[in-house]
């Protein structure tokens, strides 16, 4: 449940992010988007690197921290980009590879621990937005706060900054699922 979880929130922070990044259409006047739906539109926001990355903590409740989560883009083919996402926890690790399509932010395969998957497609319906601020390990940042809601996930509420960091700018995620809250906070980045 944990791994599933994670592996939606990075794909619902990049989701969320490349919407916001690009203002193509404010996030408050989308109900609902799927990952493709939003990727699709917007249009140029992969300029990512080799070699950018970003490094988190994860924390499930109570637990208290219990993993990191590292993601850093590894190949660029001209046309598409690979981004590698290893979570490591006390008792599970796993690492999920996605190809990613630089003109149209469409992610065009997913390999989760060796094996092809089918990408997700839940609906992600945005419950509110605002600018603030956030202090994670990684520092203090203004922000763009989203709180929104899946077919899967109960609450998922995401920090981010693309401008400031890197790659999809997430600084803090925490997903509620299942009465478990899992957080991920930004600990480093790198800018290639």
């Amino acid at each position: 449940m944990i791994r599933n979880t994670l592996m939606f929130c990075a794909l619902s922070v990049f989701a969320l992010a490349t919407a916001q990044a690009n203002e193509l259409s404010p996030l408050s006047n989308l109900a609902f988007i799927t990952l493709e739906q939003n990727a699709a539109s917007a249009l140029n926001v992969i300029d990512w690197k080799v070699g950018d990355q970003m490094a988190f903590q994860v924390s499930v409740g109570s637990f208290g921290k219990i993993g990191t989560s590292n993601k850093a883009v590894t190949q660029d083919t001209g046309e598409t980009i690979w981004v590698r996402n290893e979570v490591k926890m006390l008792i599970q690790n796993e690492t999920v590879e996605m190809e990613i399509r630089k003109s149209d932010a469409k992610i065009v395969k997913m390999i989760r621990n060796g094996q092809e998957q089918e990408i997700p497609s839940d609906k992600i319906e945005i419950i509110s937005q605002e600018g603030t601020t956030v202090t994670v390990p990684a520092g203090t940042f203004e922000c763009g706060h989203i709180v929104a809601k899946s077919e899967r996930i109960e609450k998922i509420e995401l920090w981010i900054n693309p401008r400031d960091t890197v790659m999809d700018g997430g600084l803090k995620q925490a997903i509620t699922s299942q009465g478990n809250i899992i957080t991920l906070e930004l600990t480093s980045f790198r800018k290639n």
